[in-house]
């Protein structure tokens, strides 16, 4: 969605009486999925005081920083959709930007933790402690907050003269997103990809030395389902950086290329807009709900609300119908007996 070509093409109808366009209708779908996926996640752990861990917690700040794109970010997008306005636009701008970072921070270290339970397994408890998480995780947001700083330069332009603004920031932009691109992306991305490696390996190489031994049976097999158990969190969070970058690195491109004033299709534009909706649902399905815990807790309470209700009310309707069938035979057999005589 290019500010500039789609001012140029409003018309006074448009400007007045503002409109929904039909490409943020997809934005709208997304926002009630994000909204009871990520909105569940943190009232699943903030309620249940038996999964409130260490890891958990680290999940529970991706959320909320997932939860924010539907709460904020998609009414900032349609709103800058539908009505052009250069705070709103550059507001949205701003607010991606800092959820992007927060995003790929908090991947960052949600594969951390899990080298840091492979790797160290037996110092992992004195390792990873609450507080430290805490602090951790107030770093992070931080960091995102840093975003701001483009506010410095982009506060002031004005989609009227777009072309005037876009040259005098573009001083400014240009070695912005450079520097964010390697500090925060690029750099990242390489610690995730050479961690993620380093589990990999550490796992192929301890199921190699158990098939190599000649150990019993019943051993081997409990320890591949340990480490079929350890093999699953590495994949989701391989899955995570990978769906991060598929999501997200289009965007940076484009950002880019706009730096050039370099003709883009806006079909393409709105593509790559609404890729970056796209971890925000992702995260909640691949991490949180398919841990261990969290799935067991989430089946539980889909088993009590649901299931329990349903089989509860099935007992009553056949105890009802046993007993009304045994009423009706009683008063054949009352029936009978008078009868004969």
């Amino acid at each position: 969605m290019s500010l500039q070509e789609s001012k140029e093409n409003m018309t006074h109808h448009e400007v007045l009486y503002p409109h929904i366009p039909l490409d943020t209708i997809p934005a709208l779908v997304f926002m009630v999925f994000i909204l009871v996926m990520n909105g569940g996640v943190i009232l699943l752990i903030g309620c249940s005081s038996n999964i409130r861990s260490t890891s958990n917690a680290i999940l529970v700040s991706l959320a909320v920083s997932d939860f924010l794109v539907g709460f904020l970010g998609i009414p900032l997008l349609v709103a800058c959709s539908s009505t052009y306005s250069s705070p709103v636009c550059i507001s949205c701008n701003v607010f991606f930007r800092i959820i992007s970072l927060s995003t790929v921070l908090h991947i960052t270290v949600i594969t951390c933790d899990r080298y840091l339970y492979i790797m160290w397994a037996l110092r992992y408890r004195d390792i990873v402690q609450r507080r430290r998480v805490c602090v951790i995780l107030a770093l992070i947001w931080l960091l995102s907050l840093t975003s701001l700083v483009r506010l410095s330069w982009i506060l002031d332009v004005d989609i009227h003269r777009s072309k005037e603004d876009l040259a005098l920031s573009q001083k400014h932009e240009t070695p912005y997103l450079l520097f964010y691109l390697i500090v925060f992306f690029l750099i990242p991305s390489v610690l995730m990809v050479f961690l993620d490696a380093q589990m990999v390996m550490l796992l192929r190489k301890q199921y190699r030395k158990i098939t190599r031994e000649n150990l019993p049976a019943q051993f081997v097999r409990t320890e591949k389902k340990l480490q079929m158990r350890q093999r699953r969190p590495v994949l989701r969070c391989i899955a995570l950086l990978f769906f991060y970058v598929i999501c997200w690195l289009p965007f940076f491109i484009l950002e880019l290329m706009q730096q050039d004033n370099l003709q883009i299709p806006e079909v393409l534009i709105i593509i790559i807009y609404y890729l970056r909706l796209c971890p925000s649902l992702f995260n909640p399905l691949a991490y949180a709900f398919r841990k261990q815990d969290l799935k067991s807790k989430t089946k539980r309470i889909v088993y009590r609300a649901f299931v329990s209700k349903y089989s509860s009310k099935s007992v009553s309707i056949r105890f009802s119908t046993e007993r009304s069938l045994l009423g009706s035979s009683a008063h054949v057999k009352n029936c009978n007996q008078a009868a004969s005589l």
